[in-house]
């Protein structure tokens, strides 16, 4: 499990502190902070961020605009623009963009924190994930972004796609298995295991998908699957495929 992954695109050092003091109160860290748009791009690369905060007025030849346009041209991401003069050809140049969140100075933590949760719902939807029928946020088992999101402490964290074991079945819930840790989420596996990546997952029962690469041993006798602390069944439907699957990788 890991927090979100959040960089923030700012020149003025008070305000990185001050953006860096509210995340954690919110209990997010930052993973990196850029003052200009090459900063930006490289920290952009190294870090995989989940989420780029930007400010809009950057200093030197490329202004926040530009540099998140460059970005998502890379990778889409969640968007929030920050600028304290939210005039009206600056948001009409952030909204060709597509921002998926625009917050002006001063802001206050919780606004930050309602303006990330906002952003993320809104990047899930655009990718065909509709938001909580109750709650209007973004779905607890949320695939995207390389992981799959869920609530703990009412923040937001990603359990990455490396760090999955297994997802198992459970009457309308998924359980979420890591090494040494366990999740649940109100989303069934069906919907879930739509949206893995098939090249990294493989469904083996209709309670289990297990990740490929976690695989230590198949049990042709017995039919059982062995991975890091867990011993999953095969069902007679997946047993020819999954075979196949491995038969490379002996």
């Amino acid at each position: 499990m890991s927090g979100i992954t959040l960089l923030a695109v700012e020149d003025d050092p008070t305000q990185a502190r001050i953006l860096r003091h509210q995340l954690r109160e919110l209990g997010y860290e930052l993973g990196a902070v850029a003052r200009t748009a090459e900063e930006a791009e490289a920290a952009f690369t190294e870090i995989q961020p989940d989420l780029v905060l930007l400010d809009v007025h950057l200093a030197g030849p490329r202004d926040g605009i530009e540099t998140a346009a460059s970005l998502i041209r890379q990778r889409p991401v969640p968007l929030i623009f920050v600028t304290a003069f939210p005039d009206a050809p600056t948001f009409a140049r952030a909204r060709l963009v597509g921002p998926f969140a625009f917050l002006g100075k001063p802001y206050n933590g919780p606004l930050l924190g309602h303006s990330i949760a906002l952003a993320l719902q809104h990047f899930a939807t655009a990718l065909g994930l509709p938001p909580d029928t109750t709650t209007g946020d973004l779905p607890d088992g949320a695939v995207l972004l390389g992981g799959i999101f869920v609530r703990q402490q009412h923040r937001l964290v990603k359990v990455p796609f490396a760090d999955l074991l297994l997802l198992e079945a459970d009457d309308g819930y998924t359980h979420l298995h890591t090494t040494g840790s366990k999740f649940t989420v109100r989303q069934g596996l069906g919907e879930m295991a739509a949206r893995l990546p098939p090249a990294q997952f493989s469904q083996v029962h209709r309670r289990f998908v297990v990740q490929v690469a976690a695989i230590e041993q198949l049990d042709p006798a017995t039919t059982t699957l062995h991975l890091p602390g867990h011993a999953v069944p095969v069902g007679r439907s997946y047993r020819d495929a999954l075979t196949a699957r491995l038969r490379p990788m002996r």
